[in-house]
């Protein structure tokens, strides 16, 4: 019985962070650089945040392999960043896994930021 409600826990607590969380959110500020896609981020909403990231940020991403669903929605995440100065990775995501964790990348620039670079889930 204490397990079952640990796990229905776990599972409201999830979704209700997914539920905040649910909106593509970005930053190209001097100090961090991020971007967390979501279960509801779009192709449209990728193309236009790339373009952004690589005239402030001099960052490549690369969603080319990705695929959608016909409302434009990520399906199956393949991202590649390059932040062009020695950081650079890629993650993958499938829709299931989005119901439970949002994916994206971290730069922060900041000289003694205990990480400096992270991609996947976030």
């Amino acid at each position: 019985m204490k397990n079952l409600i640990l796990v229905l826990l776990s599972i409201t607590t999830l979704s209700c962070v997914k539920t905040e969380a649910g909106k593509t959110t970005y930053s190209t500020s001097s100090e961090k650089a991020f971007l967390i896609i979501t279960e509801n981020t779009t192709k449209d909403e990728l193309i236009k945040i790339a373009a952004e990231f690589k005239l402030l940020r001099n960052i490549d991403i690369d969603f080319s392999e990705t695929t959608f669903y016909k409302n434009g929605k990520v399906k199956n995440l393949n991202l590649e960043v390059d932040c062009n100065d020695g950081y650079k990775g890629f993650a993958k995501n499938f829709g299931t896994t989005f119901s439970i964790n949002n994916c994206g990348f971290e730069r922060d620039y900041n000289e003694d930021a205990e990480i400096p670079w992270s991609i996947g889930s976030l």
